[in-house]
């Protein structure tokens, strides 16, 4: 296959697939169809810290978080197809890809099915402390950097540091008001423990790999790209020759690479796409003839 057919048949893979999540993940807005597990999730029987019933809050919280890191997946496909013109940039695909694997292995273990609603809501209490903690670490320094220059903070950036440094105490009331364990290092909630990025990444891919080939094989290639490292960047550098008979290294994107990546970036999405729909309970007719669409398009 030369490289218009690769880039053309990935663009149009792409495509399939933001125009399936658009008519999914939009129209249906997140409803649970009865007798799913969400809809039971929706109907758990657990108490807040004050003896009233949690309703359904707290795992709508966590669906909405879904939906929130999906919505950043298909950002990541919409932006690589736009990528996919002549001449292809060489890095970027790349890039795109890494973001949108890291970003679905999160949703896809908050999704994961037969969890039930105190696991998950664990789960995404887990995600947003996390998340709240990197905030208040940013914004600490940006006051330590206004502190140690003397200069006055503007209005506009104290808001800023008052929001992120407020992110965590939020999230640790809503622990205490769902009578939920309090969070112990990592952070563990309960027994629910997020996975580094390598790992998180590895365990999603593993559905899409060989069974012998490690998920964390093409985590850290992409990894590599993105923190510069030597090994991945000389993936990217062809042996030429210039009209003297000089050998030269010549910087121009790798097509096999370009192919794989679009592949794994869109087969991310549908195994995260998948937890969704199963435990939400949604009709996968449609995911079905979008997959056998894709397929037909890499194997025409």
């Amino acid at each position: 296959m030369d490289h218009d057919e690769v880039v053309s048949q990935n663009r149009a893979a792409l495509r399939a697939t933001i125009d399936f999540a658009g008519q999914q993940l939009g129209t249906l807005a997140w409803e649970p169809s009865a007798g799913s597990e969400a809809a039971a999730e929706l109907s758990n029987p657990v108490t807040r810290n004050d003896g009233s019933p949690w309703g359904e809050s707290p795992p709508r919280t966590a669906y909405a978080a879904a939906n929130l890191m999906m919505l950043g997946v298909v950002d990541d496909l919409k932006s690589l197809e736009r990528l996919l013109v002549d001449p292809v940039p060489v890095i970027g695909p790349t890039v795109l890809a890494r973001s949108a694997i890291e970003i679905a292995s999160g949703a896809w273990w908050l999704m994961e099915p037969g969890i039930g609603a105190r696991a998950r809501v664990c789960r995404e209490l887990v995600l947003s402390l996390t998340s709240a903690r990197r905030a208040k670490q940013v914004g600490d320094e940006y006051a330590e950097s206004f502190q140690q220059s003397g200069d006055p903070v503007p209005a506009d950036v104290a808001a800023m540091i008052a929001a992120a440094r407020q992110q965590e105490p939020t999230v640790l009331q809503r622990i205490t008001e769902l009578a939920v364990a309090a969070p112990t290092s990592g952070p563990q909630i309960e027994n629910e423990k997020a996975d580094s990025a390598t790992d998180a990444t590895a365990e999603m891919l593993q559905a899409l790999l060989p069974a012998n080939l490690p998920g964390t094989i093409f985590y850290r290639t992409y990894s590599a790209v993105t923190h510069g490292q030597f090994y991945g960047l000389t993936n990217f550098m062809t042996p030429a020759v210039q009209p003297d008979g000089t050998p030269f290294w010549l910087w121009e994107p790798n097509f096999e690479i370009l192919d794989s990546t679009v592949q794994v970036a869109i087969g991310a999405f549908r195994e995260t796409y998948r937890r969704i729909a199963t435990v939400m309970g949604w009709d996968q007719k449609d995911a079905r003839l979008w997959d056998a669409e894709v397929h037909a398009i890499y194997n025409s």
